[in-house]
């Protein structure tokens, strides 16, 4: 195989996000590619088409649903137009529609391992190269036969590094915060409709670790659904993580993928998050981010770092420089597209 440069190649990318904060991080994602000299065109499938998992777009296709053809036809005339395509959070595709396209098709995917049976697992075979955003997730891919898997990690959603001044000044005055949903998903799907259920606190993953932090803590700042304070709008996010000495970072599932993981980072918070097991593969543990496996971990982890400041700074610092170094958006981009280089991509390759 011969290394194809890709600055010479149209490359289409088609998402599955929705919401206008995912939007905007799509549109700046694009810029930067097109900044570095990528020819790169963007589409939001959900414009076309609703969010569906796998079984019921296996049925859909199988009608030959009106929608859903329809949608294909648009998606089809974009792909058909590039040299590669990239589909990027890995719905909505069906695999038997790749079958006639012979660009090089490369599958993102941030969902699994909970949801790779609905989302990933029935469509990775259309698709040349495999791009995972959950670093924990590469042999699961490899174990499905995917030959040419690597790291793709999201970066920062609150981070613009265009506009923001590399020397922080800002006091922290605020000791702890969190900004994300205090429940999290549901232990088991669905079930949060039965409306005796929806109110039970074990029902959710995150919402007893989180009481339990509210007693520990009570002067925590904490926003989103289910929190006292309500939602934060996205713009004042970047002042309350310039503010935050400490920041609490949970999971909705096995990895190290979240966009908290380097929203926190980038603005030098001494983070203290879950999954501690696979921290090693974004950042250095013990050095650049703090893991825990337990609420009592958390917790005492939380009153080391706030009693202790100097150290948590530091913390903060070294996450901060890791976050400049390898995962702002021209790092990421940079890294992407030197990892299709060393495996010798080219547009006729074929098989996983």
């Amino acid at each position: 195989m011969r290394y194809l440069p890709m600055q010479r190649n149209k490359i289409f990318i088609a998402h599955s996000n929705s919401g206008q904060q995912l939007l905007d991080w799509h549109a700046r994602r694009e810029n930067c590619a097109r900044n570095l000299g990528y020819k790169i065109e963007t589409m939001a499938m959900m414009d076309y088409h609703p969010y569906t998992i796998f079984p019921y777009l296996d049925k859909k296709w199988k009608k030959r649903d009106t929608v859903l053809m329809r949608f294909y036809e648009k998606l089809g005339e974009k792909i058909a137009d590039s040299d590669i395509f990239i589909h990027y959070n890995g719905a909505l595709i069906h695999p038997k529609f790749l079958q006639q396209f012979t660009q090089l098709k490369i599958y993102h995917c941030a969902d699994d391992p909970e949801a790779s049976d609905v989302i990933s697992r029935p469509v990775v075979h259309a698709y040349d190269i495999h791009a995972i955003s959950n670093p924990t997730c590469l042999d699961l891919y490899r174990s499905w036969g995917c030959k040419h898997v690597f790291f793709w990690p999201l970066g920062a959603f609150h981070y613009d590094f265009a506009v923001e001044n590399r020397s922080q000044t800002a006091v922290r005055d605020i000791s702890l915060s969190f900004v994300g949903t205090k429940y999290g998903v549901t232990r088991w799907r669905y079930v949060h409709r039965i409306p005796i259920l929806k109110y039970w606190s074990g029902l959710y993953t995150k919402k007893a670790f989180f009481d339990r932090l509210e007693q520990a803590f009570p002067s925590m700042v904490a926003y989103g659904g289910g929190w006292r304070m309500g939602r934060i709008e996205d713009s004042d996010i970047p002042d309350l993580y310039r503010r935050t000495l400490v920041g609490i970072n949970v999971h909705n599932n096995m990895g190290v993928h979240n966009g908290r993981l380097f929203d926190l980072a980038a603005y030098g918070v001494c983070q203290i998050c879950d999954n501690k097991q696979h921290l090693h593969h974004v950042f250095v543990p013990g050095k650049e981010i703090i893991g825990y496996e337990s609420t009592n971990e958390a917790i005492d982890l939380i009153r080391y770092y706030l009693a202790h400041p100097n150290e948590a700074n530091a913390i903060g610092i070294a996450g901060r420089e890791r976050y400049y170094r390898d995962y702002t958006m021209d790092a990421i981009w940079n890294k992407f597209f030197e990892d299709l280089g060393r495996l010798s991509i080219t547009a006729d390759l074929s098989g996983v």
